[in-house]
């Protein structure tokens, strides 16, 4: 289970590194955008291109906070049970957010599918749409299996549901 954990973690952080790639992309784009408005000569497709990689940033990072916990988590309600009830709590949890991203997964796969099949493309630079959704598809992907073996782990008891994951 530890090897299959790690390979969980790479994957995460692989996709947050193009997350970072991304975001890096959109830095230099929007700096460039501004600088050559000053010359009046923008680049043309700049907010779809932004948009596109902003889509890219969220997606591939949602794995890699997934797996350390940064999510924003509201322990009001479950603060004062007891070690088994907030266990139980937390791996219920877990489980409806595995089923939502797995079906996230298959409805953003399906949706860029019918994009390709349709050939559906920006208006400015004329991309396509469907590597955008089959990244979201793929990333969701990697969040099911992070919380596949998050689940494991705290169901058997090797990890605490309160802290990240520690290998």
């Amino acid at each position: 289970m530890v090897s299959i954990a790690r390979a969980v973690a790479r994957m995460s952080g692989l996709l947050n590194g193009l997350a970072g790639w991304c975001l890096a992309g959109m830095t230099a784009l929007t700096c460039a955008d501004v600088v050559m408005r000053m010359f009046r000569l923008p680049i043309p497709g700049t907010y779809e291109l932004i948009g596109f990689l902003g889509a890219a940033v969220a997606a591939f990072a949602m794995a890699h906070t997934t797996l350390h916990r940064g999510h924003v988590a509201v322990e009001v309600l479950v603060a004062n049970l007891g070690g088994g009830a907030r266990r139980a709590v937390y791996l219920v949890t877990v489980a409806l957010g595995f089923f939502l991203f797995v079906l996230i997964a298959y409805e953003c796969f399906q949706y860029g599918s019918d994009l390709r099949a349709a050939n559906e493309v920006s208006l400015t630079l004329h991309l396509p749409f469907y590597p955008v959704l089959y990244g979201i598809s793929l990333s969701s992907a990697v969040v099911c299996m992070v919380l596949l073996v998050d689940f494991w782990r705290v169901a058997a008891g090797t990890a605490d549901p309160w802290y990240r994951w520690r290998d």
